[in-house]
């Protein structure tokens, strides 16, 4: 049972994680937190996100019009945010930062389903998306959800699906990887985690590529409706998982 619940967490959150271009860290964590401990299922997220990550990234659609400045704000200001997340962590409860993080979730992605209009917002510069971007890798070093603010924020920017899709691939890409290092440095990741990542790396690999050739064809309203379904589930699982 343990093995079948791990490999159909790898398989579906490869597959969104593919498509979207983040939530990899909460569809696999929300399976796998059943059967293995805190402390093998979460270098193994972390892996398995870098992994998924590298392989949607080799088959994305290069989009002419699109460049790296569209990113850097968040890429930089997030990098800074990382060891802050990690020290603040010594001394703030994470479950409690969760935990305000999943009500705001839960409150604010029925909301942004109506699609409230915000134009002074939408016509925020690189200062915001660099707070954003800060705010983000606080959160990922904090608690690995380093997707949840930029997601919402690009969103209610009113961008289109292919730059959010960029912003977050690449963003997330980076604040994972940084995390991955500093596993490695602090030997989190241990040889007896080594049978799972074999088999991480022939499960997430194909959805995720199938999430990748997917992602164009779908349309605009839809890919809106998935991103706010995950980002609903995203704060659900942040407040039941610190009531049980």
């Amino acid at each position: 049972m343990t093995w079948l619940l791990f490999i159909f967490g790898a398989i579906v959150a490869g597959f969104v994680q593919g498509l979207t271009g983040f939530a990899f860290a909460l569809i696999a964590m929300s399976f796998w937190v059943w059967v293995l401990s805190p402390q093998i299922a979460a270098p193994l997220v972390v892996f398995a996100s870098v992994w998924s990550h590298i392989i949607s990234l080799s088959n994305e659609q290069k989009q002419v019009h699109l460049n790296k400045s569209l990113v850097l704000p968040y890429l930089i200001a997030g990098m800074i945010g990382v060891p802050l997340g990690s020290y603040l962590l010594h001394i703030i409860q994470p479950d409690t930062f969760k935990l305000i993080l999943g009500l705001f979730l839960m409150l604010w992605c029925p909301m942004m389903f109506f699609n409230p209009q915000f134009p002074r917002l939408q016509q925020s510069g690189k200062f915001a998306d660099s707070w954003v971007g800060f705010l983000g890798g606080i959160l990922g070093g904090l608690g690995g959800f380093c997707g949840s603010l930029p997601s919402t924020w690009v969103m209610l920017k009113n961008l289109s699906k292919q730059e959010q899709r960029y912003i977050l691939r690449h963003f997330n890409f980076c604040i994972q990887l940084f995390t991955l290092l500093a596993y490695l440095v602090q030997g989190t990741l241990e040889i007896q985690l080594l049978p799972y990542i074999l088999i991480l790396l022939i499960f997430v690999s194909f959805p995720a590529i199938l999430g990748a050739k997917l992602f164009y064809k779908i349309s605009e309203k839809q890919f809106k409706h998935i991103v706010l379904s995950l980002l609903f589930s995203s704060g659900c699982f942040l407040m039941f998982s610190n009531l049980l």
